[in-house]
């Protein structure tokens, strides 16, 4: 193994945020209340955490209008926009998220 400095550079970043923003007043539209009570400490947590706005890949039903996949490559789509040609230069997407498309293989 040979030493010395591997530089690695970040060139370019880009974003899929599914759907339009959902405030905090509609969090429980998307995701429901625990026994039909709103929480009691969702103020103090929300006020908090400074957290204004949220992007949620269902809908009011909890239907998914996307899956991770998708994002994913809408994000890229995004991160070559100008010129798709670039998509042959990508050399690694990253990206993370705590309820994968499926158990298996792992999503990461």
């Amino acid at each position: 193994m040979k030493s010395g400095n591997n530089n690695v550079y970040i060139n370019k970043s880009a974003i899929y945020l599914p759907n339009s923003p959902v405030s905090n007043d509609e969090m429980e539209d998307y995701l429901g209340v625990i026994k039909e009570l709103k929480a009691t400490s969702k103020k103090i947590v929300l006020r908090n955490n400074g957290i204004k706005n949220r992007y949620y890949a269902i809908d009011k039903s909890g239907k998914a209008t996307h899956t991770n996949a998708q994002m994913t490559a809408l994000a890229v789509r995004k991160l070559v926009e100008d010129n798709t040609n670039e998509l042959k230069n990508v050399e690694l997407l990253a990206c993370g998220t705590s309820s994968p498309d499926q158990m298996m293989p792992s999503h990461g």
